[in-house]
């Protein structure tokens, strides 16, 4: 989200698969500040972080919003879902998915998704131009 502003906590905790992360919502402007609970530990909150922020600062990008979600459908021929929960599903609840050359983060509901499609090589976006998504960015 825009103008969000939040801070991450990691206690240490012994043993385990990694110190559990929380998310403070805007704790510098409220006073009693919601934390959350990531459902990933630390090593798998830092994949998403990086997933996530590669697939926005990729040299080429393809994004829509307010897509209907039964539109989604026709991207499972090709994309495989990558083996974590949601990231930050507090903001969207963002799932990632990939392809040769393709990185995708895609958050849904039962009415719309949101989707960004980020690659290296602007040819690899090609292959998305037959789904005729309304796109409010598209590099290829």
């Amino acid at each position: 989200m825009r103008g969000l502003v939040h801070s991450l906590a990691v206690p240490g905790r012994p043993g385990g698969c990694g110190p559990p992360v929380w998310l403070t919502e805007d704790p510098y402007d409220d006073d009693d500040p919601e934390t959350v609970l990531e459902a990933e530990p630390l090593s798998r909150f830092l994949i998403q972080f990086t997933l996530k922020q590669a697939s926005g600062i990729a040299p080429f990008n393809a994004w829509t919003y307010v897509m209907p979600t039964e539109r989604l459908e026709l991207l499972w021929r090709f994309l495989r879902p990558v083996p974590l929960s949601p990231y930050m599903p507090a903001y969207g609840g963002h799932l990632f998915y990939a392809a040769p050359g393709l990185l995708a983060s895609i958050s849904a509901d039962e009415n719309h998704a949101d989707a960004a499609f980020g690659t290296r090589h602007r040819e690899t976006l090609a292959l998305l131009k037959a789904y005729d998504f309304p796109w409010s960015r598209f590099d290829a």
